[in-house]
């Protein structure tokens, strides 16, 4: 008779100055590390509420640079035919994370959950190119949408009241990522109630 321990976290396998960089609010779902012999391995994550590079370095050095997904504004992942993949983000304001030697079966996962997180705060869905060739080479690109907010036409002439104000003003907020899904979830009941 096996005994099963409980289910690793992924936060679990990762270093502590990951840890020490996440809020209280901020949960892990997935993650990418290179592989590395010699070195330490880098790592990207995804959170509820961010995209972070983490670059662990010896005697409790690092480098953690965070992403909000309002931010990012392309990814390029390639997936080799045996072992490693890579992949990169490229920032709006022009910087690149840039991982490469990524075990090629954790990309599928990781490419999937990053999807599904960024199309949650998008005004629009992302554009996806996936190409899959013969010998088992993959890529995929996302890239933002434009989202450009604009009205052609003037606001009628009835003014909305202060309970529709309140909910564009709320949504607003969790769209520009001021506020945590949880935080807007809890906010919206009490704007039902009223």
């Amino acid at each position: 008779m096996s005994k099963e321990g409980p289910a690793k976290k992924p936060i679990d396998e990762l270093p502590r100055g990951v840890k020490e960089n996440l809020s209280s609010q901020e949960e892990v779902i997935s993650f990418l590390k290179t592989f590395a012999v010699v070195e330490r391995p880098n790592y990207i994550i995804l959170t509820n509420l961010r995209l972070a590079y983490f670059d662990d370095k010896r005697f409790g050095r690092y480098d953690f640079i965070s992403l909000p997904f309002q931010k990012i504004l392309q990814m390029r992942a390639n997936r080799g035919v045996f072992l490693w993949g890579d992949i990169s983000f490229k920032a709006e304001d022009g910087h690149i994370l840039f991982l490469e030697k990524v075990d090629r079966e954790d990309m599928l996962s990781f490419i999937e959950t990053l999807r599904i997180a960024y199309n949650r705060i998008a005004v629009e869905p992302i554009s996806i190119r996936h190409t899959k060739s013969l010998v088992g080479q993959e890529s995929w690109e996302f890239d933002k949408p434009a989202e450009v907010v604009f009205r052609q036409q003037p606001i009628p002439q009835t003014s909305p009241t202060s309970s529709e104000d309140a909910l564009s003003q709320l949504k607003m907020r969790f769209i520009k990522g001021e506020i945590s899904e949880e935080e807007y979830r809890s906010k919206l009941r009490v704007l039902e109630e009223e």
